[in-house]
């Protein structure tokens, strides 16, 4: 079975380095790599496009472009790729969808619903943390 790769973007290195720490305890996942910001993950672009992430876990407040922007201009790039909003705001959820996301995960998550929702993702399914619900639309 080959390994979900995962590529992390979020302006907060502790952040960053937590997630990366969190998906290597899991087995059949593999950050491949990360940005702080927009720049950087564009700076990164063809290394992120040989890459083949599965899934970019995005958060949504960071310097510069946002991830509501960062999201439709990665799913032109990478149109087969999952991203998955994963933020402390729950008031995006409508403008993430529309911008291509395939999942809205607020950073209260455990660990193994990150993961349940990941793979789940990867199988075509719209996914949002535990408590949001359909009123959060």
């Amino acid at each position: 079975m080959s390994k979900i790769k995962v590529f992390l973007i979020d302006d907060h290195d502790i952040i960053r380095t937590g997630i990366r720490k969190m998906l290597e305890l899991e087995p059949g996942f593999e950050v491949v790599g990360e940005a702080c910001d927009a720049d950087e993950a564009f700076a990164c672009m063809g290394e992120l496009m040989e890459l083949g992430p599965s899934v970019i876990l995005m958060d949504i407040k960071m310097p510069g472009m946002d991830g509501i922007e960062l999201t439709r201009q990665l799913k032109r790039k990478l149109p087969e790729c999952k991203i998955l909003i994963f933020t402390l705001h729950s008031d995006y959820l409508s403008q993430a969808f529309k911008a291509g996301a395939s999942g809205y995960l607020l950073k209260d998550i455990r660990r193994s619903e990150l993961t349940r929702l990941i793979r789940q993702a990867l199988k075509g399914d719209t996914v949002l943390s535990k408590n949001l619900g359909p009123a959060a639309f």
